[in-house]
């Protein structure tokens, strides 16, 4: 009488399609660790340039709004800053109001540029100095022309002079 062996292990189907659902899950935490990262330096970027923009125009304001206010010697000494013949638009303000601009500047920090336009409103009887500043960087952080969809940060704050 013979007796029949049952015959353990994986067969080469089972073994394919272990590795390919193996394959499949590598792949979608490889992508999720990409986006994570990216969304990371993203957020990383946007808030140094949230805190450069602060720090000028609380220089500017401390320097009571002058028009006569240069941020290069200001804060050369802190940050890699430099005169530059471009920057983001002065922003249009809807109620009428033109700003003059100050100034546009490039900031190189962290292996990051930032591009800055400083601006202003003249105060009237019925409202205080305006000061504006938008900085923006281009999508790859990298030197260059911008070409006016780069994200951006946009501050305002007022200055009354006593």
């Amino acid at each position: 009488m013979r007796i029949k062996k049952h015959k353990s292990g994986f067969t080469l189907v089972e073994i394919a399609i272990s590795i390919l659902v193996i394959m499949v899950l590598v792949t979608g935490a490889m992508g999720y660790q990409y986006y994570s990262a990216r969304d990371v330096t993203l957020s990383e970027i946007q808030a140094t340039a949230a805190r450069l923009s602060m720090l000028l125009l609380e220089g500017w304001k401390g320097a009571e709004g002058s028009a006569d206010f240069d941020p290069v010697s200001a804060f050369s000494s802190e940050i890699t800053i430099t005169n530059s013949l471009f920057g983001p638009n002065i922003p249009e303000d809807k109620s009428g109001m033109s700003l003059t601009l100050l100034g546009c500047y490039e900031i190189e920090l962290e292996r990051a540029y930032y591009y800055v336009t400083l601006s202003w409103g003249d105060a009237s009887s019925l409202e205080p100095k305006v000061l504006n500043i938008t900085t923006a960087w281009r999508r790859d952080y990298s030197q260059g022309t911008l070409v006016g969809d780069e994200a951006c940060v946009r501050y305002s704050t007022f200055f009354v002079d006593d």
